[in-house]
Protein backbone atom coordinates (compact mmCIF):
# COMPACT_ATOMS: atom_id res chain seq x y z
CA UNK A 1 0.00 0.00 0.00
CA UNK A 2 2.87 2.47 0.89
CA UNK A 3 4.32 1.92 -2.51
CA UNK A 4 0.63 2.90 -4.08
CA UNK A 5 0.53 5.56 -2.16
CA UNK A 6 4.13 6.67 -2.74
CA UNK A 7 3.33 6.68 -6.46
CA UNK A 8 -0.11 8.54 -6.23
CA UNK A 9 1.16 11.45 -4.30
CA UNK A 10 5.09 12.01 -5.25
CA UNK A 11 5.65 15.92 -4.90
CA UNK A 12 8.19 18.35 -5.34
CA UNK A 13 7.11 21.28 -3.60
CA UNK A 14 7.71 25.01 -4.69
CA UNK A 15 6.88 28.09 -2.75
CA UNK A 16 7.50 31.61 -4.08
CA UNK A 17 7.35 35.16 -2.43
CA UNK A 18 4.74 37.36 -3.61
CA UNK A 19 5.87 40.95 -4.46
CA UNK A 20 2.03 42.19 -6.34
CA UNK A 21 -1.08 43.14 -4.90
CA UNK A 22 -3.87 41.03 -6.57
CA UNK A 23 -7.22 42.72 -7.14
CA UNK A 24 -9.80 40.90 -5.71
CA UNK A 25 -12.99 39.66 -8.10
CA UNK A 26 -16.55 39.04 -6.92
CA UNK A 27 -16.59 35.24 -6.85
CA UNK A 28 -20.13 33.69 -6.47
CA UNK A 29 -18.77 30.26 -7.14
CA UNK A 30 -16.24 30.51 -3.94
CA UNK A 31 -19.09 30.78 -2.34
CA UNK A 32 -20.11 27.16 -3.52
CA UNK A 33 -16.93 25.54 -2.53
CA UNK A 34 -15.98 23.17 0.59
CA UNK A 35 -13.30 24.27 3.14
CA UNK A 36 -10.16 22.77 1.19
CA UNK A 37 -11.72 24.13 -2.07
CA UNK A 38 -11.75 27.63 -0.69
CA UNK A 39 -8.10 27.14 0.32
CA UNK A 40 -7.10 25.66 -2.99
CA UNK A 41 -8.91 28.60 -4.61
CA UNK A 42 -7.32 31.34 -2.60
CA UNK A 43 -4.03 29.93 -3.17
CA UNK A 44 -4.49 30.22 -7.21
CA UNK A 45 -5.85 33.93 -6.54
CA UNK A 46 -2.60 34.55 -4.62
CA UNK A 47 0.05 33.32 -7.39
CA UNK A 48 -1.65 32.22 -10.73
CA UNK A 49 -2.36 36.33 -11.39
CA UNK A 50 1.37 36.85 -10.99
CA UNK A 51 2.25 34.49 -13.77
CA UNK A 52 3.21 31.42 -11.31
CA UNK A 53 3.12 28.39 -13.37
CA UNK A 54 3.70 25.72 -9.75
CA UNK A 55 3.25 26.79 -6.01
CA UNK A 56 2.01 25.52 -2.93
CA UNK A 57 -1.14 25.49 -0.71
CA UNK A 58 -1.07 24.33 3.14
CA UNK A 59 -4.54 23.19 4.49
CA UNK A 60 -5.43 24.50 7.74
CA UNK A 61 -6.79 21.34 8.57
CA UNK A 62 -5.98 18.14 7.13
CA UNK A 63 -8.62 16.04 4.99
CA UNK A 64 -8.80 12.34 5.89
CA UNK A 65 -9.51 9.21 3.62
CA UNK A 66 -9.64 6.15 4.61
CA UNK A 67 -8.26 4.53 0.77
CA UNK A 68 -6.48 5.84 -1.83
CA UNK A 69 -9.12 5.47 -3.95
CA UNK A 70 -11.19 7.33 -2.19
CA UNK A 71 -8.77 9.85 -1.97
CA UNK A 72 -8.01 10.00 -5.78
CA UNK A 73 -11.47 10.34 -6.60
CA UNK A 74 -12.10 13.34 -3.80
CA UNK A 75 -8.73 15.39 -4.72
CA UNK A 76 -9.68 14.86 -8.34
CA UNK A 77 -12.83 16.82 -8.14
CA UNK A 78 -11.72 19.46 -5.11
CA UNK A 79 -8.64 20.64 -7.33
CA UNK A 80 -11.38 20.72 -10.25
CA UNK A 81 -14.03 22.97 -8.95
CA UNK A 82 -11.22 25.43 -7.62
CA UNK A 83 -9.84 25.73 -10.57
CA UNK A 84 -12.68 26.21 -12.61
CA UNK A 85 -14.31 28.80 -10.13
CA UNK A 86 -11.22 30.33 -10.66
CA UNK A 87 -11.03 30.43 -14.24
CA UNK A 88 -14.97 31.20 -14.02
CA UNK A 89 -13.79 34.25 -11.90
CA UNK A 90 -10.69 36.08 -13.31
CA UNK A 91 -10.75 36.38 -17.34
CA UNK A 92 -7.82 39.10 -17.01
CA UNK A 93 -5.28 35.54 -16.17
CA UNK A 94 -5.77 35.21 -19.80
CA UNK A 95 -2.85 32.27 -20.55
CA UNK A 96 -4.51 29.45 -18.49
CA UNK A 97 -4.76 26.51 -20.20
CA UNK A 98 -8.74 25.84 -18.81
CA UNK A 99 -7.38 22.02 -18.79
CA UNK A 100 -3.77 21.94 -18.02
CA UNK A 101 -3.52 21.53 -14.23
CA UNK A 102 -2.05 18.66 -12.37
CA UNK A 103 -1.18 18.28 -8.64
CA UNK A 104 0.25 15.97 -5.84
CA UNK A 105 -0.63 15.96 -1.55
CA UNK A 106 1.69 16.48 0.85
CA UNK A 107 0.39 13.52 3.17
CA UNK A 108 0.89 10.73 6.20
CA UNK A 109 -0.69 8.16 7.23
CA UNK A 110 -2.12 7.35 10.97
CA UNK A 111 -4.55 4.41 12.37
CA UNK A 112 -5.06 2.99 8.18
CA UNK A 113 -6.28 6.40 7.59
CA UNK A 114 -4.60 9.10 4.52
CA UNK A 115 -3.79 12.41 6.01
CA UNK A 116 -3.71 14.93 2.98
CA UNK A 117 -2.34 18.73 5.14
CA UNK A 118 -0.64 20.15 1.45
CA UNK A 119 -0.55 20.52 -2.14
CA UNK A 120 1.63 21.05 -4.97
CA UNK A 121 -0.39 22.57 -8.00
CA UNK A 122 0.76 23.11 -11.81
CA UNK A 123 -0.76 24.72 -14.41
CA UNK A 124 0.19 25.01 -17.96
CA UNK A 125 0.02 28.25 -20.13
CA UNK A 126 -1.23 28.53 -23.72
CA UNK A 127 1.11 31.55 -24.12
CA UNK A 128 4.75 32.34 -23.34
CA UNK A 129 3.86 36.34 -24.05
CA UNK A 130 1.34 36.77 -21.10
CA UNK A 131 3.61 39.98 -19.48
CA UNK A 132 3.58 41.99 -22.23
CA UNK A 133 -0.36 40.96 -23.12
CA UNK A 134 -1.33 41.70 -20.08
CA UNK A 135 -0.09 45.12 -19.77
CA UNK A 136 -1.92 45.50 -23.76
CA UNK A 137 -5.23 44.10 -21.84
CA UNK A 138 -4.85 46.13 -19.11
CA UNK A 139 -4.72 49.35 -21.08
CA UNK A 140 -7.65 48.34 -22.94
CA UNK A 141 -9.79 47.78 -20.31
CA UNK A 142 -8.12 51.00 -18.10
CA UNK A 143 -9.47 53.23 -21.41
CA UNK A 144 -12.52 51.10 -21.60
CA UNK A 145 -13.65 52.19 -18.16
CA UNK A 146 -12.67 55.54 -18.37
CA UNK A 147 -15.27 56.33 -20.66
CA UNK A 148 -18.19 54.44 -18.29
CA UNK A 149 -20.69 55.96 -16.51
CA UNK A 150 -23.87 56.52 -15.01
CA UNK A 151 -25.88 53.57 -13.80
CA UNK A 152 -25.29 50.00 -13.85
CA UNK A 153 -27.44 49.54 -16.87
CA UNK A 154 -25.64 52.35 -19.03
CA UNK A 155 -22.21 50.85 -17.58
CA UNK A 156 -23.48 47.33 -18.89
CA UNK A 157 -24.87 48.41 -22.06
CA UNK A 158 -21.69 50.48 -22.83
CA UNK A 159 -19.47 47.71 -22.33
CA UNK A 160 -21.63 45.25 -24.97
CA UNK A 161 -21.49 48.10 -26.94
CA UNK A 162 -18.15 48.60 -26.90
CA UNK A 163 -17.10 44.91 -27.44
CA UNK A 164 -19.53 44.31 -30.15
CA UNK A 165 -18.27 47.57 -31.93
CA UNK A 166 -14.58 46.39 -31.36
CA UNK A 167 -14.25 43.20 -31.99
CA UNK A 168 -15.20 40.38 -35.05
CA UNK A 169 -16.48 37.02 -34.75
CA UNK A 170 -13.34 34.75 -35.74
CA UNK A 171 -15.07 31.94 -37.32
CA UNK A 172 -11.73 30.03 -38.57
CA UNK A 173 -10.95 29.69 -34.60
CA UNK A 174 -13.51 26.96 -34.62
CA UNK A 175 -11.62 24.85 -36.88
CA UNK A 176 -8.28 25.99 -35.40
CA UNK A 177 -7.43 26.18 -31.99
CA UNK A 178 -6.23 30.12 -31.45
CA UNK A 179 -5.69 30.52 -27.57
CA UNK A 180 -6.61 33.81 -27.88
CA UNK A 181 -9.43 33.96 -29.43
CA UNK A 182 -11.17 31.92 -26.46
CA UNK A 183 -10.14 35.40 -24.23
CA UNK A 184 -10.63 38.51 -23.37
CA UNK A 185 -7.20 39.59 -25.10
CA UNK A 186 -8.48 38.61 -28.21
CA UNK A 187 -11.73 40.33 -28.06
CA UNK A 188 -10.65 44.02 -26.37
CA UNK A 189 -6.76 43.94 -27.34
CA UNK A 190 -6.46 41.82 -31.04
CA UNK A 191 -10.35 42.51 -31.82
CA UNK A 192 -11.10 38.64 -32.94
CA UNK A 193 -12.80 36.21 -30.33
CA UNK A 194 -15.27 33.39 -30.46
CA UNK A 195 -18.06 33.14 -28.19
CA UNK A 196 -15.71 32.47 -24.90
CA UNK A 197 -13.71 35.85 -25.25
CA UNK A 198 -16.59 37.40 -25.85
CA UNK A 199 -18.08 36.42 -22.22
CA UNK A 200 -14.88 36.90 -20.63
CA UNK A 201 -14.42 40.59 -22.17
CA UNK A 202 -18.04 41.46 -21.00
CA UNK A 203 -17.12 39.50 -17.32
CA UNK A 204 -14.08 41.37 -17.15
CA UNK A 205 -15.49 44.65 -17.58
CA UNK A 206 -18.45 43.99 -15.47
CA UNK A 207 -15.63 43.11 -12.46
CA UNK A 208 -13.60 46.01 -13.09
CA UNK A 209 -17.15 48.50 -12.58
CA UNK A 210 -17.92 46.49 -9.40
CA UNK A 211 -21.38 44.78 -11.65
CA UNK A 212 -21.87 41.32 -10.45
CA UNK A 213 -21.67 39.20 -13.83
CA UNK A 214 -21.23 35.45 -14.34
CA UNK A 215 -19.64 33.51 -17.48
CA UNK A 216 -22.35 31.14 -18.42
CA UNK A 217 -21.54 27.99 -20.61
CA UNK A 218 -23.96 25.02 -22.42
CA UNK A 219 -25.65 24.58 -25.53
CA UNK A 220 -27.76 26.70 -27.94
CA UNK A 221 -29.46 24.05 -30.17
CA UNK A 222 -26.82 21.48 -29.22
CA UNK A 223 -24.07 23.67 -30.20
CA UNK A 224 -21.45 24.38 -27.69
CA UNK A 225 -21.77 28.32 -26.19
CA UNK A 226 -20.85 30.98 -23.69
CA UNK A 227 -22.69 33.77 -22.85
CA UNK A 228 -23.37 35.91 -19.66
CA UNK A 229 -25.73 36.57 -16.44
CA UNK A 230 -25.87 40.07 -15.53
CA UNK A 231 -27.37 41.98 -12.47
CA UNK A 232 -29.19 45.04 -13.04
CA UNK A 233 -31.61 46.16 -10.00
CA UNK A 234 -31.19 43.20 -7.90
CA UNK A 235 -32.07 41.05 -10.47
CA UNK A 236 -30.24 38.42 -13.03
CA UNK A 237 -30.65 38.76 -17.10
CA UNK A 238 -28.56 37.25 -20.04
CA UNK A 239 -25.85 38.91 -22.05
CA UNK A 240 -24.98 37.33 -25.38
CA UNK A 241 -22.68 39.67 -27.20
CA UNK A 242 -21.50 36.90 -29.77
CA UNK A 243 -25.20 36.84 -31.29
CA UNK A 244 -25.42 40.54 -31.00
CA UNK A 245 -22.68 41.24 -32.96
CA UNK A 246 -23.82 38.81 -35.82
CA UNK A 247 -25.40 39.32 -39.51
CA UNK A 248 -29.55 39.77 -39.22
CA UNK A 249 -29.91 39.93 -35.50
CA UNK A 250 -30.66 43.29 -33.95
CA UNK A 251 -28.12 45.10 -31.72
CA UNK A 252 -29.73 44.43 -28.70
CA UNK A 253 -31.56 41.25 -29.41
CA UNK A 254 -29.90 39.12 -26.63
CA UNK A 255 -29.42 42.06 -24.09
CA UNK A 256 -30.74 41.59 -20.66
CA UNK A 257 -32.99 39.23 -21.39
CA UNK A 258 -35.12 37.29 -18.85
CA UNK A 259 -35.90 33.39 -18.91
CA UNK A 260 -38.80 33.80 -21.02
CA UNK A 261 -36.97 34.61 -23.87
CA UNK A 262 -34.09 32.68 -23.56
CA UNK A 263 -35.55 29.18 -23.66
CA UNK A 264 -32.48 28.05 -25.96
CA UNK A 265 -29.87 29.00 -24.19
CA UNK A 266 -29.24 25.69 -21.93
CA UNK A 267 -27.14 26.09 -19.51
CA UNK A 268 -24.10 23.15 -18.63
CA UNK A 269 -22.85 22.19 -15.28
CA UNK A 270 -19.42 22.58 -16.17
CA UNK A 271 -16.52 25.00 -18.47
CA UNK A 272 -13.70 22.00 -17.81
CA UNK A 273 -14.09 19.39 -20.70
CA UNK A 274 -14.53 16.12 -19.42
CA UNK A 275 -15.58 16.97 -15.80
CA UNK A 276 -18.81 18.13 -14.23
CA UNK A 277 -18.18 20.64 -11.33
CA UNK A 278 -21.81 20.46 -10.11
CA UNK A 279 -22.01 24.62 -10.32
CA UNK A 280 -25.47 26.40 -9.61
CA UNK A 281 -25.87 29.39 -11.14
CA UNK A 282 -28.00 32.72 -10.79
CA UNK A 283 -31.91 32.28 -11.49
CA UNK A 284 -32.88 34.80 -14.15
CA UNK A 285 -35.43 37.17 -14.28
CA UNK A 286 -38.63 35.87 -15.95
CA UNK A 287 -38.82 39.11 -18.02
CA UNK A 288 -36.45 41.04 -19.82
CA UNK A 289 -34.89 44.24 -18.14
CA UNK A 290 -36.69 47.34 -19.27
CA UNK A 291 -34.75 50.71 -18.50
CA UNK A 292 -38.05 52.78 -18.24
CA UNK A 293 -39.28 55.65 -20.27
CA UNK A 294 -35.75 56.81 -21.70
CA UNK A 295 -34.00 56.62 -24.89
CA UNK A 296 -33.02 53.19 -24.02
CA UNK A 297 -36.12 51.37 -24.30
CA UNK A 298 -36.38 51.98 -28.13
CA UNK A 299 -33.39 50.74 -28.97
CA UNK A 300 -33.82 47.53 -26.68
CA UNK A 301 -36.79 46.59 -28.92
CA UNK A 302 -34.88 47.51 -32.47
CA UNK A 303 -35.08 44.64 -34.66
CA UNK A 304 -36.74 41.11 -33.77
CA UNK A 305 -34.95 38.19 -31.47
CA UNK A 306 -34.96 35.52 -34.04
CA UNK A 307 -33.57 32.76 -31.36
CA UNK A 308 -30.16 32.38 -33.03
CA UNK A 309 -27.63 30.12 -32.67
CA UNK A 310 -24.35 30.92 -34.52
CA UNK A 311 -24.22 28.19 -36.53
CA UNK A 312 -26.21 26.66 -39.27
CA UNK A 313 -28.82 24.08 -37.60
CA UNK A 314 -32.63 24.81 -36.16
CA UNK A 315 -34.72 22.72 -34.09
CA UNK A 316 -38.60 22.72 -34.46
CA UNK A 317 -39.90 21.33 -32.07
CA UNK A 318 -43.43 20.87 -29.84
CA UNK A 319 -41.71 19.47 -26.61
CA UNK A 320 -42.48 21.86 -24.03
CA UNK A 321 -41.21 19.18 -20.91
CA UNK A 322 -37.50 19.66 -21.55
CA UNK A 323 -35.16 20.94 -18.60
CA UNK A 324 -31.21 21.44 -18.09
CA UNK A 325 -30.04 18.88 -16.08
CA UNK A 326 -29.29 20.57 -12.30
CA UNK A 327 -26.02 20.97 -10.81
CA UNK A 328 -25.01 18.62 -7.67
CA UNK A 329 -26.39 20.43 -4.63
CA UNK A 330 -23.99 22.76 -2.43
CA UNK A 331 -24.17 23.84 0.63
CA UNK A 332 -24.04 27.65 -0.42
CA UNK A 333 -26.66 27.76 -3.98
CA UNK A 334 -28.95 30.11 -5.56
CA UNK A 335 -32.35 30.43 -4.83
CA UNK A 336 -34.48 28.86 -7.74
CA UNK A 337 -31.28 27.85 -9.28
CA UNK A 338 -31.99 27.63 -13.14
CA UNK A 339 -34.77 29.05 -14.55
CA UNK A 340 -36.94 27.10 -17.19
CA UNK A 341 -35.62 25.28 -20.41
CA UNK A 342 -38.25 26.43 -22.99
CA UNK A 343 -41.96 28.42 -23.16
CA UNK A 344 -44.54 25.81 -23.59
CA UNK A 345 -45.80 25.16 -26.52
CA UNK A 346 -49.80 24.36 -27.27
CA UNK A 347 -50.02 20.61 -27.92
CA UNK A 348 -49.90 20.28 -31.72
CA UNK A 349 -48.04 23.05 -32.43
CA UNK A 350 -44.25 23.49 -33.31
CA UNK A 351 -42.29 25.71 -32.42
CA UNK A 352 -39.24 27.58 -34.93
CA UNK A 353 -36.18 28.81 -34.29
CA UNK A 354 -34.92 31.58 -37.35
CA UNK A 355 -31.11 31.33 -37.58
CA UNK A 356 -27.99 32.41 -38.51
CA UNK A 357 -24.42 31.66 -39.03
CA UNK A 358 -21.20 33.66 -39.78
CA UNK A 359 -21.03 32.92 -43.33
CA UNK A 360 -25.25 33.32 -43.96
CA UNK A 361 -28.38 33.29 -42.44
CA UNK A 362 -31.72 32.14 -43.36
CA UNK A 363 -35.43 33.00 -42.85
CA UNK A 364 -38.74 30.87 -42.34
CA UNK A 365 -42.19 31.81 -43.31
CA UNK A 366 -45.29 30.51 -44.04
CA UNK A 367 -46.89 29.93 -47.24
CA UNK A 368 -50.10 32.24 -46.13
CA UNK A 369 -50.22 34.63 -44.78
CA UNK A 370 -47.12 36.43 -46.13
CA UNK A 371 -44.24 38.02 -44.03
CA UNK A 372 -40.99 35.90 -41.88
CA UNK A 373 -41.71 33.49 -39.16
CA UNK A 374 -40.41 35.90 -36.02
CA UNK A 375 -37.93 33.92 -32.94
CA UNK A 376 -39.87 31.24 -31.43
CA UNK A 377 -42.53 31.52 -33.19
CA UNK A 378 -45.39 28.71 -33.21
CA UNK A 379 -47.26 26.94 -36.29
CA UNK A 380 -49.57 24.10 -35.84
CA UNK A 381 -47.85 20.90 -37.45
CA UNK A 382 -48.70 20.09 -41.03
CA UNK A 383 -48.01 24.30 -41.64
CA UNK A 384 -46.72 24.72 -44.84
CA UNK A 385 -43.86 26.54 -44.80
CA UNK A 386 -40.77 27.84 -46.97
CA UNK A 387 -36.94 28.34 -46.21
CA UNK A 388 -34.85 31.21 -47.75
CA UNK A 389 -31.37 31.48 -47.45
CA UNK A 390 -29.01 34.35 -47.35
CA UNK A 391 -25.11 34.13 -47.78
CA UNK A 392 -22.87 36.22 -46.76
CA UNK A 393 -19.92 37.74 -49.13
CA UNK A 394 -17.79 35.09 -50.75
CA UNK A 395 -20.19 32.42 -49.62
CA UNK A 396 -23.20 30.52 -51.78
CA UNK A 397 -25.57 28.13 -50.98
CA UNK A 398 -24.84 24.61 -51.11
CA UNK A 399 -27.70 22.91 -50.07
CA UNK A 400 -31.08 23.35 -47.93
CA UNK A 401 -32.31 20.10 -46.00
CA UNK A 402 -35.22 19.19 -43.63
CA UNK A 403 -34.56 16.06 -41.53
CA UNK A 404 -37.02 14.27 -39.64
CA UNK A 405 -35.99 10.63 -38.29
CA UNK A 406 -34.64 8.87 -41.30
CA UNK A 407 -36.22 10.80 -44.10
CA UNK A 408 -34.40 13.97 -45.29
CA UNK A 409 -35.67 16.12 -47.93
CA UNK A 410 -33.24 18.84 -49.58
CA UNK A 411 -32.21 20.69 -52.47
CA UNK A 412 -28.82 21.88 -53.62
CA UNK A 413 -27.39 24.85 -54.98
CA UNK A 414 -31.05 26.84 -54.79
CA UNK A 415 -32.52 29.38 -52.63
CA UNK A 416 -35.55 28.54 -51.13
CA UNK A 417 -37.24 25.42 -50.24
CA UNK A 418 -40.45 24.47 -49.29
CA UNK A 419 -41.71 21.49 -46.78
CA UNK A 420 -44.47 21.10 -44.71
CA UNK A 421 -43.80 21.05 -41.06
CA UNK A 422 -43.39 17.92 -38.66
CA UNK A 423 -42.43 17.60 -34.81
CA UNK A 424 -38.63 17.10 -34.37
CA UNK A 425 -37.85 18.08 -37.67
CA UNK A 426 -34.11 19.56 -38.08
CA UNK A 427 -33.56 22.53 -40.77
CA UNK A 428 -29.99 22.01 -42.34
CA UNK A 429 -28.61 25.26 -44.34
CA UNK A 430 -24.95 24.36 -45.60
CA UNK A 431 -22.64 27.47 -46.95
CA UNK A 432 -19.43 27.10 -48.57
CA UNK A 433 -17.29 29.33 -49.96
CA UNK A 434 -17.56 30.91 -53.52
CA UNK A 435 -15.43 29.19 -56.49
Amino acid sequence: MKKRLAAFFAAVFLLFSLSETVEASASTYRNQLSRTECELYDAMVSYLPQGYDSFRCELSQPAIYATVEEANSSLQMQVSRAYEAFYRDYPEVFWLDKSGISFSAQYDTSSGSIRIWGFSLQVSFTTSSYQSQKSALEQAVSAILQGASGSDYDKVRYFHDTIVNRCSYNSGAASVYQPMSCEAYGALVEGSAICEGYAKAFKLLCNRAGIACEIIGGTVNGEAHMWNYVQIGGSYYLVDATFDDAPGVGPYDYFLKGSSSVWDHLEDSSLLEGLSTGFSYPALASSDYSPGGDDATAALTDGQNTGSTGQENALLSGDSTAEPEKGEDQSVSFENQRPAAVIPVEEGFCRISCLFAKNGRYWVKPAHPFGFAQGKEAFPAGTSLQIFAFPDPGYRIAEIAVICGDTVHSVKNRSSFSFSLESGSQIQVIFEKAA
